[in-house]
């Protein structure tokens, strides 16, 4: 799975990279028109949650996660920490970054669930 992963992330020129970071940052307009909020970021969001969940869920099949594991919150924080990294921090989601990611959060969340609780369950 880790190596799925990371095939999803190609490396991508500095002028895709500000195209990325204006469109998320106009998302902040779209969030105060709850009509537009939900189909603006399913266009830019949805697609990469669906590839990541499907990766994720091939995985619980061969045995390389755990069958308990939350790949619902594990799909949300790729895509919110790709938000935070590309709107707050200017910086590109790139393969270091995004690896780092998979090894040091997903990964051993993923493997081990009963040591990560699943936050959705409190909300």
């Amino acid at each position: 799975m880790r190596e799925d992963l990371l095939v999803l992330l190609k490396p991508q020129s500095i002028a895709e990279e500000e195209r990325k970071f204006r469109v998320l940052a106009g998302l902040g307009s779209f969030l105060q028109h709850p009509e537009f909020a939900e189909a603006g970021t399913a266009g830019i969001f949805e697609p990469w949650v669906v590839v990541n969940r499907e990766l994720m869920n091939r995985a619980v099949v061969r045995g390389e996660i755990s069958a308990h594991a939350d790949i619902e919150m594990a799909c949300q924080v790729i895509t919110s920490m790709a938000s935070f990294r590309g709107l707050i921090q200017r910086k590109p989601f790139d393969k270091p970054f995004f690896t780092a990611l998979i090894d040091g959060i997903l990964l051993p969340a993923l493997k081990n669930p009963q040591t990560a609780p699943n936050i959705m369950d409190r909300w």
